[in-house]
């Protein structure tokens, strides 16, 4: 397999210049980049992503919890998730939960785990209070109102006209 060693050593360049080439981080000669460039050619080098997440400590990945996709309104929360994900250059994992709380656990715990960079729950069972407990492995995000709870939330506020007709 090959990998940034392999380069170098192919190259005759050491392993840093390598990854300061394929990371466009720092200075690299033009003869280096030249000789690097080709070997990565030759050898059809392409960056492990997972090797380069481990070693951000990020994996680039936003896990979003939602009971099901059959109601429009989960529907649409998620494609503006996608929209603001993506352009973020972040990757989004949907969680299918069926309000079970056990499946909710278990994503928190993928959270705790670094599976995730951040948790979004379109809609929970969990208490609140169980989501707060995580925030210290990551973002956890609730799409509704928190009250006086100590979470990042995004929701709509509806208001109520004196006729009794609901805006918003």
């Amino acid at each position: 397999m090959t990998n940034i060693r392999t380069i170098a050593k192919k190259s005759g360049y050491s392993a840093s210049t390598v990854s300061r080439f394929i990371n466009q981080s720092g200075y690299v000669s033009d003869k280096a980049s030249k000789e690097i460039k080709r070997i990565i050619d030759e050898m059809d080098y392409v960056p492990n992503a997972i090797a380069r997440d481990l070693s951000k400590g990020q994996t680039f990945t936003i896990g979003v919890v939602v009971p099901h996709m059959r109601h429009p309104f989960f529907s649409e929360l998620t494609y503006g998730i996608m929209d603001l994900a993506f352009a973020a250059e972040y990757n989004v994992l949907f969680l299918e939960s069926q309000y079970d709380e056990k499946l909710e656990q278990k994503y928190l715990e993928k959270l705790h785990r670094k599976a995730f960079d951040a948790l979004i729950f379109i809609s929970r069972k969990l208490p609140l209070t169980e989501l707060i407990k995580y925030q210290k492995y990551g973002p956890v995000v609730c799409c509704e109102n928190p009250q006086d709870n100590p979470i990042a939330a995004a929701y709509t506020l509806r208001k109520y006209l004196s006729t009794g007709v609901r805006m918003g």
